[in-house]
């Protein structure tokens, strides 16, 4: 089948090989292309947390007939035949794949059927785990946007020694970022943990957004009225010291992400209205759009339930805006079992709910939310009905 779509795609594009009309060459595809050995040699590479990150790199691309796009990943193995494969989430377009030590752990836990500490203490040898084990890696390539995978093919393989530890395999949560400034939440300008719900806002998850398994990065958004000012959006690693996030420019664009280095500047709304910010967490791109719909302002919002008998004047969640029209509302709560629980005004003429959880947007008279049981700090925006259960 390979050959005939190769035959084929020869014949459309031209008889002869040019610019204009290259024909595609697909090299064997096993250790069709070479990748350097690691730096780090021989020596064992932990694979806890306190690692980063193992470098790959292409010594020599594979050859495709003709300068084009490519899409490299990453795959582990036991052995150098590749038996039994790992696939590692992400993929670049450039000659460098950084690889992260915690996937390589993954990929030893999903090959060996690893699913808790006490299997993990079993299936590997006192050895492997006090003084390390083999594994190795290749690099696949395929060309960018490629339809099928005519175009499939991978590396030579490198042998990696690595210290295992066991880490309970499940998807990280969306990283949250978080507003602050003059016209923000008690317009505090507050950026220490402690001003979460108070003096800053959170950007909520977006419905059918998925986020990176590893990062927690994907889309955030907001919903609100913001009054003419200035605020900045807080990154998870600037929370305390500023220097992470989203800063300059104004509902017209202009948004620069803040890496480390000098302060960019403020985000400027240079005009009182209702707006949805619209963030990318992963490619660090924000957009500020007028809000049309109407809305509605309420005085209470509660969190009845399973747990409260139903009672819809109890759990009164707490305003969070003190400065502008507030749309936000922030609680504790602790479910001592898994419950089911609605957004409300106080009473029953008006609520939200979704079928989701920890993470949703509620509809006027939707689902009951299946709470699990914990301690949580929930956050409730009543223009989207989006909300958030953080577990403590």
């Amino acid at each position: 089948m390979a050959a005939m779509l190769l035959g084929m795609f020869a014949f459309t594009a031209c008889e002869t090989d040019n610019d204009d009309n290259p024909i595609l060459v697909v090299p064997q595809s096993e250790q069709a292309f070479q990748i350097n050995n690691p730096v780090v040699g021989e020596q064992v590479v932990d694979l806890s947390p306190a690692s980063q990150a193992i470098e790959l790199k292409v010594h020599a691309a594979p050859a495709y007939g003709f300068p084009t796009a490519i899409s490299y990943g990453v795959q582990m193995a036991f052995d150098e035949a590749f038996a039994e494969i790992y696939t590692f989430e992400g993929t670049t377009t450039g000659m460098t794949y950084e690889v992260p030590t915690y996937e390589i752990e993954k990929g030893i836990q999903t090959l060996k059927g690893i699913d808790s500490e006490e299997v993990f203490n079993t299936l590997l040898t006192e050895t492997e785990r006090t003084e390390g084990m083999p594994v190795y890696l290749r690099m696949t390539a395929i060309l960018l946007n490629a339809q099928d995978s005519t175009s499939f093919v991978t590396s030579n393989p490198v042998k990696v020694n690595v210290l295992p530890y066991y880490y309970e395999l499940k998807d990280a949560a969306p990283e949250i970022w978080w507003m602050t400034g003059a016209i923000i939440a008690d317009g505090s300008w507050s950026n220490s943990a402690t001003a979460l719900g108070t003096g800053m806002t959170p950007l909520y998850t977006k419905k059918g957004e998925e986020y990176d398994k590893v990062t927690g990065t994907g889309v955030l958004e907001y919903t609100g009225w913001f009054e003419a000012g200035s605020f900045k959006i807080i990154a998870p690693a600037g929370i305390g010291n500023w220097n992470y996030g989203m800063c300059a420019g104004t509902e017209e664009g202009g948004h620069v992400y803040r890496d480390g280095g000098d302060d960019p500047g403020d985000i400027k709304i240079t005009k009182a209205g209702y707006y949805t910010l619209t963030l990318d967490t992963k490619a660090h791109e924000l957009k500020i759009t007028p809000y049309a719909e109407p809305v509605s302002v309420f005085e209470t919002i509660t969190l009845p339930g399973r747990h409260n008998g139903w009672d819809a004047a109890a759990g009164a969640l707490k305003g969070i805006t003190t400065v502008a029209e507030n749309h936000d509302w922030t609680a504790e709560v602790t479910f001592a079992e898994d419950s089911e629980v609605k957004f409300a005004i106080g009473n029953w003429d008006t609520n939200w709910g979704a079928a989701t959880f920890p993470y949703g947007a509620g509809v006027g008279g939707g689902a009951n939310i299946p709470a699990k049981a914990g301690t949580y700090t929930v956050y409730f925006n009543d223009i989207t009905g989006q909300y958030m259960f953080i577990e403590k």
